[in-house]
């Protein structure tokens, strides 16, 4: 049945200038339409990075822990907004190589990554989280004492 109607449709493209004008206006339609709705959503996404700052998150026992395949980042997270659902929080987690005693610590930096952790938090509740972390390069070697450090980098709302 779709090969009949493949058939008639191109042969109405060759005998009918009419229906080359109709044609044509429905790609131009569906055209525009798909531009619209693309253009909807990449606004709709950048809306979305911007409803809950990391300030409005309360983060609480957040460790890395040693892990059979890496490192175990986990914790709890409170959503503070008034308004909004947290849907994601993407953290920078830093591992530090540092010898020497605390004033006078020398560090360097050994790994860096990004890691983003997906949850339905809804506003003023918290939820515990846990994800995997792993650090490019294989597993982290330090001359000195492991230190981690970690910042919120982006956060996801709707």
């Amino acid at each position: 049945m779709t090969w009949i109607i493949a058939i008639l449709v191109l042969l109405l493209l060759v005998v009918s200038a009419g229906f080359r004008k109709f044609a044509l206006g429905l790609v131009v339609l569906a055209v525009a339409g798909g531009t619209i709705f693309y253009l909807y959503n990449e606004q709709e996404r950048d809306r979305s990075l911007t409803r809950i700052p990391a300030s409005q998150l309360g983060l609480e026992s957040v460790r890395l822990n040693t892990d059979y395949s890496g490192y175990k980042l986990s914790g709890r997270i409170k959503n503070n907004s008034a308004q909004f659902t947290l849907t994601q929080v993407v953290f920078a987690v830093t591992m530090q190589d540092c010898i020497g005693e605390a004033p006078s610590q020398n560090c360097v930096t050994i790994g860096e990554t990004k890691e983003s952790v997906y949850l339905n938090i809804p506003p003023g509740q918290a939820r515990d989280f846990q994800d995997s972390v792993y650090f490019s390069g294989g597993t982290l070697k330090p001359k000195g004492q492991l230190v981690w450090n970690y910042s919120v980098s982006q956060t996801n709302g709707k």
